[in-house]
């Protein structure tokens, strides 16, 4: 099944749907042609279908045994129901019994069993020169774990060139894309065959684990596959309806000393649950719990290890609908995040070289227009670096552990930090990205518009007046923000006292955002509602009982609200166990007994946005997770956590708001991601 990465259906085929509507079927079926297996042709479903009825119709006239044959093929990859395959094969076994044809179309249909093998082997003994059956015996080679008759086939397939040369160097590049010892998951006959012919015949990376996720539906042979691999089953439970989707998802989970890769051509379906964790690396993703630098692996697999000139150059003559070129497509994604940072960068040359390669691959694929438009509306602005006097142990030190590679800055990012950014660009007079990263007051009159004015001025402090340096930096852009982070990214790895080689600093993730807001140390996934832990179960009034009674809880409980949850009484309620509130919210009256004299307007002490740090922090030591002002995520107008201009309710760990524009209630955090120790 070719499975287009961006999710784009090809021109040719809907040009050729539209032509279906136009042009009536006996046309088609007036010239009924021999069905090719898919690892030498793969054509648009409407052309198989239409290729089933042809077939049908031949086979009341002729009867034989090869116009059956091309009846089943034309009628399964046409992706006929499973009734009206059986319908085929019964009359088929009315018809032409024992025949080769019948023999292996009927294997063909019963899949992955012993009966299925058993009819493969009479077919293979029937006409041992025929091609037909030897995609099928690997296959099946590989199900009975027989090495032997694995590679004598695969040997015989390349031989009898039975498998595109272009899906060849297609596989051999989807072999590069995964680390050494790696697991790798694939579907269906087409990318499946040709990585064993690689494995087999050329001894191309064999270190590699190819697990089909047809053949892992089945109990015995995972039992003996496990074994061989040294890998973890997982139970399946019966009731589940989407079997190889739980294997996707779980098997990491079982064997977590292990990589797992996914083909890019395993169905979206089966990869629905875990493609948070999913990294695009070349043409496989890596499943992750934290977030690699995935685009570096890229371009070392792109530049150092993939094959790529048959992209180019069509040595072969190969037809459109050719096995490897249909795959073709699968290459942008990649291209494009490396042509991205290509640009970043400012390496011009490997960046109009790689877009020539993407525009041949989008010529090819009818795709060209979406991907013109793509890359010319997508900008990306280089901020130039130059030395800049930074205090690298201080950053370090507002940093604060998730998990091993995943850090989360103590506090927002306040207007002093901010105006540093701002200067920089000054000095080294980068004045258009000054101007396109400035505070944005665009959308303020007076009287609002000369206190924010004054509220973001870069002010030089003194004991007695700190100003406004130390409250979080709002009214910025989602596209500053990731500047920001792209500018303390180049300070911070040119710095020569530096703790860690590499890092990148950005926005968090939605999940990353959550766990770290929820004080989650090293997850065991980087799902909020997968996590289990200990908390303290008080009475009233009591919520702060040391010797109170633990017990483990589910995150996945709706009422678990704030970060001080740990103290259970008091994990749905703003106020503490004084009736005090907790953070910065549009906050209700309350008997707080800190007030002296007349209670304040604003019953959490602040009017507006309050410095950083104000509250306590949660138990990894970060500050204003909820309320003061909504941070931002690396998903463009959304925010978490709400703001001093919400209520509780919608100021919680869970909490997710949008923003359209700059905002005085939306400010960020900064992440730190170690990419080399």
């Amino acid at each position: 099944m070719v499975s287009g990465v961006l999710g784009i259906k090809t021109l040719p085929m809907k040009r050729f749907l539209i032509l279906l509507v136009l042009i009536p079927l006996v046309d088609f079926a007036a010239v009924p042609e021999r069905i090719l297996p898919k690892t030498l042709v793969i054509k648009p479903v409407a052309w198989y279908a239409s290729q089933k009825q042809a077939w049908a119709d031949e086979v009341k006239q002729s009867n034989s045994p090869q116009a059956w044959f091309n009846y089943y093929a034309a009628s399964a990859f046409a992706q006929s129901s499973r009734e009206e395959l059986a319908s085929v094969i019964n009359g088929m076994t009315s018809t032409i019994p024992d025949t080769y044809e019948y023999l292996l179309a009927r294997s063909w249909h019963d899949a992955f069993t012993p009966a299925a093998y058993m009819s493969l082997q009479k077919a293979y003994a029937l006409k041992p020169e025929q091609p037909e059956t030897y995609g099928l015996m690997q296959l099946y080679a590989e199900f009975v774990l027989d090495e032997a008759s694995r590679k004598q086939f695969s040997k015989t397939l390349r031989a009898s060139a039975q498998i595109s040369p272009t899906l060849l160097n297609y596989s051999y590049n989807v072999l590069m894309s995964l680390e050494p010892g790696a697991v790798l998951l694939t579907e269906g006959e087409s990318t499946t065959t040709p990585l064993f012919v690689l494995q087999d015949a050329l001894n191309v990376r064999t270190d590699v684990i190819v697990l089909n996720l047809e053949m892992l539906n089945n109990a015995d042979y995972v039992q003996r596959k496990f074994e061989q691999a040294r890998l973890n089953p997982v139970a399946v439970n019966e009731t589940v309806l989407n079997k190889s989707a739980w294997i996707c998802a779980h098997l990491p989970q079982a064997n977590t000393s292990k990589k797992f890769y996914y083909a890019l051509t395993v169905s979206k379906n089966n990869i629905q649950s875990i493609k948070e964790y999913l990294y695009v690396v070349g043409l496989a993703s890596v499943h992750s719990l934290s977030s690699p630098d995935n685009v570096e692996l890229i371009r070392d697999n792109l530049e150092k290890k993939f094959l790529l000139d048959y992209l180019q150059v069509n040595f072969n003559g190969e037809v459109d609908s050719d096995a490897g070129r249909a795959f073709s497509s699968n290459y942008l994604l990649p291209m494009i995040l490396l042509y991205e940072s290509y640009q970043k960068a400012g390496q011009t040359e490997k960046a109009k070289n790689l877009r020539a390669i993407m525009e041949k691959i989008a010529t090819d694929t009818g795709t060209r227009e979406m991907i013109l438009n793509y890359l010319d509306a997508t900008p990306v602005e280089t901020i130039p670096y130059f030395p800049f006097a930074i205090d690298v142990k201080s950053w370090e030190d507002d940093f604060r552990p998730v998990s091993k590679t995943v850090y989360a800055a103590d506090a927002e990012v306040t207007n002093a930090e901010y105006n540093r950014f701002l200067e920089y660009l000054q000095l080294n007079k980068l004045t258009d990205l000054q101007e396109k990263y400035k505070f944005d007051f665009s959308r303020y009159d007076e009287p609002a518009l000369a206190f924010m004015t004054n509220y973001s001025l870069p002010r030089v402090e003194s004991k007695k007046n700190k100003y406004f340096n130390h409250y979080p930096a709002v009214n910025i852009s989602f596209e500053a923000a990731n500047a920001y982070c792209d500018w303390l990214t180049q300070q911070y790895n040119n710095a020569s006292d530096r703790k860690y080689k590499k890092v990148k600093f950005r926005l968090p993730t939605l999940d990353e955002w959550q766990i770290a807001a929820a004080s989650i140390k090293n997850p065991t996934s980087w799902k909020l509602n997968d996590q289990e832990v200990e908390v303290k179960m008080t009475p009233n009034g009591s919520e702060l009982d040391m010797k109170a009674e633990t017990k483990k809880v589910s995150l996945n409980d709706p009422e678990i609200l704030y970060p001080w949850f740990r103290y259970f009484g008091l994990r749905n309620s703003p106020l503490n166990h004084k009736k005090c509130y907790l953070g910065n919210f549009k906050s209700e009256p309350c008997d707080c007994p800190g007030y002296r004299g007349k209670v304040p307007s604003s019953n959490d002490g602040w009017a507006m946005m309050a410095p950083v740090k104000t509250y306590f922090p949660n138990d990894i030591g970060l500050y204003d997770v909820v309320g003061n002002v909504a941070e931002m995520i690396n998903e463009k107008g959304k925010a978490c956590g709400g703001s001093w201009n919400q209520a509780p309710s919608e100021s919680t760990i869970r909490s997710v708001s949008t923003y359209a524009n700059p905002d005085a209630t939306v400010g960020f955090r900064v992440f730190m991601e170690i990419i080399e120790q």
